[in-house]
Order: C-alpha cells, then structure tokens, then sequence
C-alpha cells in the first residue's frame, strides 16, 4: 500500500452519544501538523493494517476496541515501529506501560477513568516535554497509572495544581526495537478550549487582584476564557503588580505533539521534511494593527507619520463611519492594509449579522475595496460562532478579535500567537484565520516590558508578534517612542513586519500544499506561489535549531500548478 509520509496519523472513531470520551475535536491533531509544515498520511482505521509496513511512525487519537487491529500494531512497535497515542491509550494500555485508572464510583450510564481539568508536570529532561517550562494547563483526558517498566515523563495535576496519587500525563516505553508514547491529556480538545474558549453569554469572573475587572456588562471574547487567573499568569519583570499571561499555553500542546512526531522519527532513523511555517526560514513574524476609534483624521496622520519612520506597512481596521476622503487616500497611498473595525458597542449600534452587514458595506464604500480583515470594537463577542460566520459571509478571511480587552487579561489570554481556522462542534474548521489581539497600545493599555516578554514567548513559539495602536493615544506622551522601540526590537531579532492580509495569503498558500514521496524523494505541490519557502530536513547536525531538533533547511520558490523536487541540499 502507498502512503504519502513515513508518519501515519488514526483518528479512532468516537463512542456513541451519551457515552464519556477522553477525546474531542480528534481532527486538531491533522489541523495542527498540516500548520506546522509536517507531512502525514490520515489513515482509515480499516486501512492501517494494510499500511502499516509503510510508515515509521503511528499517531492515534482516542480509544478503540478492535483487539485484532491492535494486536497487528503491537507487532509492528515490536518490529521498530513507533507508536504516539493521544488522549487514550488505543485500546492497549499495556502497551504503553500503564494501567487504567478506575471510576472513584460507578455511575448508571457507564462511568470511565478520566482526568477532567488539570495540569501537566514535566518530570527529567526529555526532546518531547522539554519545552514546558511551568505546569500546562489541559481539559480532559485519559486518567493511567504507570507500571514499573515505564518512564514517566510528566505527571497529571488536579485543577488547583495539586499531584493526583501517582497519574501519569506522558509515558513512554520500549517495546523490542520500537517505542510506545502515551499523552494521556485531551490535546486536541484543550487546545480549541484554550483558544476558541466557551461561548460567551454572560459577564465572565474577574481577576481577583483587580486588574481583569471584565464583569462590565458588555459581552466581549474575553468573557468567555478558559485559562486560570493564577496558575496561567506571570510576573511581568520590572512591573510589580503587573501579571500577564505569557504562556501561549495552546501552542505549546500543539508544540508537544510535534515534537513528538521528530521524536518518533529521529528515534526511526527517518529523513523528514517539514514546510516551515515562514519564508527565508525566518523565526517569527510580526503584526502591527490599529483600531480607528473616534476616526479622528489629525491623529490618523500622526499615526502614519510615525509609521514613515519605523518604515513599515501596518493593517487600519476601522469603525463605521469611517475617516475623511483625504485620510483614506493617505492611508492607502502609504500601501496599509485596509481592514474592519465592527462597532457592537457604541450608541445605536448592535450584536446583530444585519448591523454587521451595514458598517461592513459602508466600510468597503468607504475604501473602494472590501476588506479582508475584521477586529471587534472592544473586542466585542456574543453567542459561540456567531462571529466568525458573519466575517466568513462577507468574504473576510482574518479574524482578530479574541484578545485582551483589560490590562490583566495582557498576553496569551487565549493560549495561542498562532494563526489558526476555528472549529464548530463536528470538529469542521471554518474557512477563516484567528490571529489573537494579545495587547493593546503600549503606555496607555500596558508597560512597555510586556512587549519584550511577549516577543520573547513568539520567538520560542515560532508564532506571530502582534502589537495593536489606536490612533487616538498615538499623540500620548511616550506612545510613539514604544511603538518605534517594539518595531526595532523585533526587526533586531529576525522578524519581519507583515499585514495581515499578507499574513492569511502565505498561510493559505501553505495550507494548500500537499506532500509526495517515492522511497527518501520528496516532492512538495503547491495551488499558490511560495517564494523563497524554506524546507527543512530533520538532521541532528544541521544548523538550524527547530524545537529542541536540529534541521538543514532549503529555501526554495515554489510555483503554483508546479511540483518542486526536494533534495535536502543546502
């Protein structure tokens, strides 16, 4: 049987209803490698045994009950396959060195050992974990206790940070030639919990240092956010008082399952490609936006004189009724992004799709061209999708509107500096980007030094820097300088300033390659035009530093309708 990729990705099909599942939104893990540039082959369950001499490396997702199927697995992992199972155990917790946990009691309808919320532990050095640097805060998941002969590599914590009597979070195992991974956590269904958050239709709870005071009686993203006040938030340095959430706790679940696949390939020897995330190999990027409130026409022009000098292109999203016909000339001559700015929260304005759709018409009038990207007024949510349907309605391709609204929600309040197409319940992504609002304008929302702590967290991350400045503070003291420092500084640290637009175009463009291989040839396909795409080989002694492995990479124009060989050369 041909299969596209030495890595090989099993969704097990979920329980029927009303039946517990350690498992959701099993479709993520595919969403999430194809992101990160790693090929994969999604295998049927009723193809994989037929497959299973092809690939190298085994992901399951989720639980099943075919013994026989799985018997042929535990051959192949005996044979030098290896095997990486994700929110459940397959089937065959003996396999990975553990043992079920039982129900604390059992209920009428079925009960099933289960983690709930919690956190994980990293315990010893290890490439798969080696990222965590603070307990990672997850939703659900499969609740084992490790056997003498495995090695736990992190433990399970309750939901208060407390160790929960020896439950193990990420196990591996030697089983003959190969190896066994278990990540017992929900990965998928933390990761949309994280970023998505739940749906928004009340005030949520404010911090509880009163910095977060988000119980205001207007509805807005931040409402709706799962991550802990506490745990998920750290000291900002030089800024007593000051907490922010500096974790992107959704990318680093997403992290840890690609650092599993290098695991799983570095460990069978496997000569892997990835298509990375940016062009010339670069190891971020950055976002510069800014919301019109008041289009006040005078500090518009402070604005764009101040970008002049940082000598940037940046993305306006503005807000019914729009600037003056000489400020929109002045910002489309300057060759900014013209943008959305959907007003849900001002005097005679509504959450509604129809009023939606009157501000976004008007706006587009107002530009001669509709815009492709939207940021709420005050970042303003209601409902569950009902956001990202009216933008996908109108042709708008970037979101940007979950984010922080109050200084104590600054940073990864939503877990992710990644680009990312939400999910509706099935698990079907909707055909748009997320790109997270993490800040606001600097002296006015928050210190300068959240920027340097964020732009540090991007850089690990290998996510998207962005920074939003409203015209109306661009006059305040101090506000321009920490625009033109923030700019500065990331060029220094080898990012480049995008819009967004261009931002959704070359995710897009990657998004629609699809990957080919005959023995160690690869070939990559491209639907769009990739100039100077970077490949990198996963390769011990390469030069370039990827998530704890080494790579060599190949930068590479890819043409659209064309198929580009690849040859891991320099």
């Amino acid at each position: 049987m041909e299969i596209g990729s030495p890595v090989g990705v099993v969704l097990w099909p979920p329980p029927g209803p009303n039946l517990a599942r350690t498992v959701t939104y099993t479709g993520v893990v595919s969403q999430t490698l194809r992101h990160y540039g790693v090929p994969y082959a999604e295998i049927a369950p009723e193809g994989l045994e037929a497959a299973l001499p092809a690939i190298s490396v085994l992901i399951t997702v989720g639980e099943t009950a075919d013994a026989d199927l799985m018997k042929s697995v535990a051959g192949w992992v005996e044979q030098g396959g290896i095997l990486i199972a994700v929110g459940g155990a397959s089937g065959r917790p003996d396999l990975f060195g553990v043992s079920r946990e039982a129900p604390a009691y059992s209920s009428w309808g079925g009960s099933l050992g289960m983690t709930g919320e919690g956190y994980l532990a990293v315990d010893g050095a290890h490439p798969v974990t080696d990222h965590v640097r603070k307990p990672l805060h997850f939703f659900n998941g499969g609740a084992f206790r490790p056997e003498p002969d495995a090695r736990v590599l992190a433990w399970a914590l309750d939901a208060h940070q407390r160790e929960t009597s020896e439950r193990a979070a990420v196990v591996e195992t030697s089983r003959g030639k190969g190896r066994c991974l278990l990540v017992a956590p929900d990965v998928p269904g933390s990761i949309v919990r994280i970023r998505q958050g739940i749906a928004v239709h009340h005030d949520g709870v404010p911090a509880p240092d009163g910095t977060g005071p988000i119980c205001d009686e207007v509805l807005k993203s931040g409402d709706g956010g799962v991550l802990d006040w506490a745990f998920d938030r750290d000291d900002v340095d030089g800024v007593p008082g000051f907490r922010a959430f500096l974790e992107p706790v959704a990318d680093r679940w997403a992290e840890l399952l690609v650092r599993a696949v290098l695991w799983g390939a570095s460990t069978a020897g496997v000569r892997l490609p990835l298509l990375w995330l940016y062009p010339r190999n670069l190891p971020a990027l950055a976002l510069l936006t800014h919301d019109s409130d008041g289009n006040d026409p005078t500090k518009a022009q402070s604005l764009l004189r101040v970008l002049e000098q940082a000598r940037l292109r940046s993305t306006w999203c503005v807000m019914y009724p729009g600037y003056p016909p000489e400020t929109v000339s002045a910002i489309l001559a300057a060759r900014h992004e013209p943008a959305f700015h959907y007003d849900a929260m001002s005097d005679g304005t509504a959450w509604s799709s129809q009023e939606f759709a009157r501000q976004y018409r008007r706006i587009a009038d107002h530009f001669g061209a509709a815009p492709v990207t939207n940021k709420n007024h005050y970042l303003r949510w209601e409902g569950d999708l009902e956001g990202f349907e009216w933008c996908i309605a109108h042709g708008i391709r970037v979101d940007q509107s979950k984010g922080a609204s109050k200084t104590g929600e600054a940073g990864f309040n939503f877990g992710s500096c990644h680009p990312y197409r939400p999910v509706r319940r099935n698990g079907a992504e909707l055909p748009i980007l997320e790109i997270p609002t993490p800040t606001q304008d600097l002296i006015v929302f928050a210190p300068p030094a959240i920027a340097r702590e964020l732009q540090k967290a991007v850089l690990t991350c290998h996510g998207i820097h962005h920074l939003l400045f409203h015209p109306a503070h661009i006059e305040t003291a101090g506000v321009a300088e920490a625009l033109i420092e923030a700019v500065d500084h990331a060029r220094a640290a080898g990012m480049e300033w995008w819009t967004a637009v261009q931002v959704a175009d070359w995710e897009e463009a990657r998004l629609g390659c699809t990957w080919s291989r005959r023995g160690d040839a690869w070939e990559i396909a491209a639907s769009s035009n990739l100039p100077d795409a970077s490949v990198l080989w996963l390769d011990p002694d390469g030069p370039t530093e990827r998530w704890g492995f080494g790579f060599r990479p190949e930068v590479r124009d890819i043409t659209a309708g064309t198929t580009c060989p690849l040859g891991g050369t320099d």
